[in-house]
């Protein structure tokens, strides 16, 4: 018998992981893959004025309530992983934009987006979501310094 191919263990390995998943755990798989398909179509083919006023329109919520450390967790998690499985780039601004969507009734969440601070470097801009000043989805390392520019609440 062969030896399975690189290919074919990551498949086996994430069908593995897709099973040991709870009903509620595989629905919010799902939405974080289909948000970040849809945020990512919007962010290509609207202009970004545009976008941002759709998407804060489907964000609007008349309540809010508090949610689960573990759930957070949990919406973090499907969102980077399903970023990470769906044949397309999806760097920090649609996981923040997902994020934000999916924890929308949230209190405290805000999207920010900053520039990195060093001179010897090109341009480099970076999307996160805080809760109460503390970073949920778009951590970087302590040697870089981004210096925030922009906080959608």
């Amino acid at each position: 018998m062969r030896k399975p191919t690189k290919p074919l263990k990551r498949l086996q390995h994430y069908i593995g992981k897709w099973s040991s998943l709870s009903g509620e755990e595989k629905l919010i798989f799902l939405k974080a893959a289909v948000c970040l398909v849809l945020v990512k179509i919007g962010l290509t083919v609207l202009p970004f004025g545009t976008f941002k006023e759709v998407f804060h329109w489907f964000c609007k919520t008349n309540s809010s309530r508090e949610i689960s450390a573990k759930r957070i967790e949990l919406t973090v998690w499907a969102v980077d992983t399903a970023a990470n499985l769906l044949p397309m780039d999806l760097l920090c601004l649609p996981r923040a934009l997902a994020t934000k969507y999916l924890l929308r009734k949230v209190p405290a969440l805000t999207l920010e987006i900053g520039i990195e601070v060093n001179p010897a470097k090109q341009f480099e801009a970076h999307a996160w979501v805080e809760r109460n000043g503390s970073i949920i989805i778009g951590n970087w390392p302590e040697s870089v310094l981004y210096k925030r520019i922009w906080v959608w609440k």
